[in-house]
């Protein structure tokens, strides 16, 4: 008996260690990647994007950076955040049209026009840009950043516009969208 509450003393301490260290580990929060859909932008400006902390991971289409269509699905937790589109086309568009409420696809919250590449326009939800690039022959190249939050988020529009700022011309270098 006298040996066995000397053990148990001893060994509640070396219990504590793991636990303490277990503790410790959890309350780390994982780290933003420095690379959001394959374009290099500063984890500062993504963060308010993201509205929560956690495992940041992304879902891309097979030809992503291709000449197409491709989207790239950023999740925090396995809880989509935002999605990232990029679109080549022969055809210059109007951003405002398809930020509209009543596109389906890339409708957004209270769009307005914003200063960015060719055109742009901004809403609390997400932004459209679209800008020429020289290549073989003349192309038009649109990224959206559209939120998948629901509607009780609070407005986003300036952290969207600082996003816009940094990742459109970062994202043009990645793809090799020169302008002419």
């Amino acid at each position: 008996m006298k040996l066995t509450r000397t053990l148990t003393r001893l060994a509640a301490p070396l219990t504590c260690v793991p636990l303490l260290s277990l503790a410790a580990c959890s309350g780390q929060r994982p780290e933003i990647p420095m690379k959001i859909c394959g374009t290099r932008i500063d984890p500062k400006i993504t963060k308010p994007l993201l509205r929560s902390t956690g495992k940041v991971s992304e879902w891309r289409t097979a030809e992503w950076g291709g000449k197409g269509h491709d989207v790239c699905t950023v999740s925090v937790d396995k809880s989509e955040a935002f999605d990232v589109t990029l679109t080549w086309h022969p055809d210059s568009i109007e951003p405002l049209k398809y930020a509209s409420p009543n596109n389906s696809v890339t409708g957004l919250w209270d769009p307005e026009r914003m200063e960015l590449a060719d055109r742009a326009a901004i809403g609390d939800d997400g932004a459209i840009a679209t800008t020429r690039c020289q290549g073989d022959k003349i192309q038009y190249f649109t990224l959206a950043l559209k939120l998948t939050h629901n509607r009780k988020v609070p407005h986003l529009k300036t952290d969207i516009n600082k996003f816009m700022r940094a990742y459109m011309p970062a994202t043009m270098k990645t793809v090799g969208c020169t302008p002419p």
